[in-house]
């Protein structure tokens, strides 16, 4: 009779504690396959109690009061899953899960928010420490924060939409100043990790879409009715203020003839005595003979009249260095038929205006000198049109109008090629242009007219030459007949 097999013990506890184990394996197995790596809460067995290990703020194991059996693993279980979803949500937190404990929750201290004025403070200490040393600082701030200083100074509200809108709104649509405050509020957010505006200000610079300012760069008939008409004292203008305006005739002559930026009419160098190129300036030539007269010549080649010197026909003008593109000779580009130096009166002691301090510095930035703002002013009151430095672009038209050789006119605006023909002739108005091309149609048409009478004196010439030989040639025959006789 065959024995009944013997079954192989599989070495098991025989008192059932085997079980919590088994069902604690395969309940990690389930909330691994349902999980979400990194955001997945797994139960751990620590001695006769379970707790739940999950990644939050780095690998955390926290005890969950659960005893380790079946139910307490059952129980654990569904906690695990409450944790990770919360952690897949991006929203646990401790406040949270000891509620889910049923611990007590402790109360959450809310961090006080710093004012708007607070903030501002901070971030412009952070700017000019960051940025000390920088030449342009207090005009690099003045562009891009100084629509957001406005707003936040004394503001001891939170920053918030209303007061981003208020910044940004300060400036108008469609320029380059919203676009500087935009950038400037983008980076004061950045500061402060602040992210919550980002996308109405990716609106705002969307909307944004400025336009370049095109010069009015006036033609030469207009500068020269501006200088006829544009100083006429008014009716009931005091008589102290009379003087004023000869001054200021004179001043937009010489803007006008030398293409000069104001300030350089107040670095002039040449204009009653001649002077010398020494050490990289122009040094005034005297009269004397001591021991400074005679150093002023010693290796210097360049020597420059005088304006004022009867004996001086052209007039170039001497910039000292102080100037914005140093020291530099310019010359007197006038109209074709006019010589703007006799009709603008300029052969006279300078009369420039009598501006207080005219060299002196002003503004945000310190790179506006006084006279160059109060002729601004002047032009803008009078309402000529154009500005000071319009003056300039026009010289520039005229000389490529007139063909002047572009080293020459680049060497006496004092500025590089790429500057010339980028910057300034991008100006040019329609009228210079069509004038311009109606000098060179004009300059062709003479050009072909003489070469045609050239060619038709060229064939008089030949006609002349060949009936010249023909009568030659008689005369040798007759001279010939002659001699055989």
């Amino acid at each position: 009779m065959e024995q009944p097999q013997q079954l192989i013990s599989e070495q098991l506890p025989t008192d059932g504690s085997h079980q919590p184990t088994a069902y604690l394996k395969k309940a990690n197995d389930r909330l691994k396959e349902d999980g979400k790596h990194g955001k997945t809460a797994t139960i751990k067995a620590s001695g006769k109690s379970l707790a739940l290990q999950f990644n939050y703020e780095g690998q955390k194991q926290k005890g969950i009061n659960q005893p380790f059996t079946v139910v307490g693993v059952k129980e654990a279980e569904r906690l695990a899953r409450r944790v990770s979803a919360q952690l897949e949500a991006n929203q646990f937190t401790w406040n949270w899960f000891n509620g889910l404990l049923g611990k007590p929750i402790k109360a959450t201290v809310v961090e006080k928010q710093p004012t708007c004025d607070e903030m501002l403070k901070a971030y412009k200490a952070h700017y000019f420490k960051e940025k000390m040393g920088l030449k342009n600082i207090y005009a690099s701030w003045y562009q891009s924060s100084r629509h957001l200083e406005t707003v936040l100074t004394g503001n001891n509200q939170a920053i918030s939409p209303e007061v981003i809108r208020q910044v940004v709104e300060s400036t108008s649509n469609d320029t380059p100043a919203r676009k500087s405050t935009i950038g400037g509020v983008i980076n004061f957010l950045s500061y402060f990790d602040i992210n919550d505006f980002s996308r109405m200000l990716e609106k705002y610079k969307a909307n944004n879409k400025p336009k370049s300012k095109r010069r009015n760069v006036p033609p030469d008939k207009r500068i020269i009715e501006v200088y006829e008409n544009g100083f006429l004292p008014a009716v009931k203008c005091p008589d102290g203020y009379l003087y004023k305006y000869p001054k200021w005739q004179f001043l937009y002559g010489l803007l006008a003839t030398y293409g000069l930026r104001v300030h350089e009419a107040w670095n002039i160098k040449n204009w009653d005595k001649p002077v010398t190129l020494k050490d990289g300036d122009w040094v005034v030539v005297t009269d004397t003979s001591d021991n400074e007269a005679e150093t002023v010549y010693e290796g210097s080649g360049i020597t420059i009249s005088a304006i004022l010197d009867s004996g001086n026909e052209k007039k170039i003008l001497c910039i000292g260095h102080e100037t914005k593109t140093g020291y530099r000779m310019a010359i007197p580009l006038s109209p074709e038929g006019h010589n703007w130096v006799e009709e603008f009166n300029l052969i006279q002691p300078l009369n420039l205006p009598g501006v207080k301090e005219p060299l002196k510095l002003q503004g945000v930035n310190k790179s506006i000198a006084n006279c160059t703002s109060q002729t601004g002013r002047w032009f803008n009151r009078h309402k000529y049109g154009f500005t000071p430095h319009d003056l300039r672009h026009a010289y520039n038209h005229r000389g490529h109008n007139q063909g002047i050789n572009l080293a020459t006119l680049c060497q006496s605006l004092g500025h590089l090629p790429e500057t010339n023909t980028s910057t300034y002739l991008s100006s040019m108005s329609d009228d210079t242009k069509l004038e311009g091309l109606l000098d060179t149609l004009n300059q062709t048409s003479q050009k072909e007219s003489k070469l045609s009478l050239a060619l038709k004196e060229n064939e008089k010439l030949k006609t002349e030459i060949e009936l010249l030989k023909t009568k030659l040639k008689m005369y040798k025959a007759i001279e010939e007949s002659k001699n055989k006789k």
